[in-house]
């Protein structure tokens, strides 16, 4: 009987660059020190309103921010900020939640949670589709958003369709024309 080898579908190539997720300290200082190397970050920034009724852009989610390199250098990376004498502020590497493996994140998750984060879209209910309950699955048939799945879920009382990061944030997509979207049958 041969041996079986189970993997990850995700499973990383030696030296390959993936997108990774990290929690950090000081996510500005750290993307500063990152790029002065050469490595491509991301932080979503959003602008929010300030009760004086001036905007600032401000990070989406407190301290996360996304780097583009191999799981090597990831390693390291957050091995350095744990170093006493490191400039690099703390930071820790997602990991899957069985098993202690780096997250790398899929092209496709990545490139759609920017394409949501990278705007001010505001997030809009999902009118009148008949058919579509809270926990459906949902593909969108066109448009910006083309070829993504979530499940359709309730916020503040509005339906949107809603795509996971694993282990990391769940995003509402904005706004989209419901003769876009159908059901995904399980």
């Amino acid at each position: 009987m041969a041996d079986v080898d189970l993997v990850r579908k995700d499973r990383q190539v030696e030296g390959e660059k993936r997108w990774y997720a990290a929690r950090c300290t000081r996510p500005a200082r750290a993307v500063k020190l990152l790029e002065e190397r050469g490595l491509k970050t991301y932080v979503p920034m959003a602008t929010v309103r300030m009760e004086d009724g001036s905007r600032r852009v401000r990070p989406l989610i407190h301290r996360l921010l996304f780097l583009f390199t191999d799981v090597d250098s990831i390693t390291a990376i957050e091995r350095e900020s744990r170093s006493e004498v490191s400039e690099m502020p703390l930071m820790w590497i997602y990991r899957y939640t069985r098993g202690g493996d780096i997250q790398p994140i899929g092209e496709e998750e990545f490139r759609l949670f920017k394409l949501i984060t990278s705007g001010d879209e505001d997030k809009c209910e999902i009118y009148h589709k008949r058919g579509f309950k809270v926990g459906d699955r949902l593909r969108v048939k066109g448009g910006t958003f083309a070829g993504y799945e979530g499940y359709a879920r309730r916020i503040q009382r509005n339906k949107h369709i809603v795509v996971e990061i694993e282990g990391i944030c769940a995003i509402a997509l904005p706004f989209i024309h419901p003769d876009l979207l159908e059901v995904v049958s399980s």
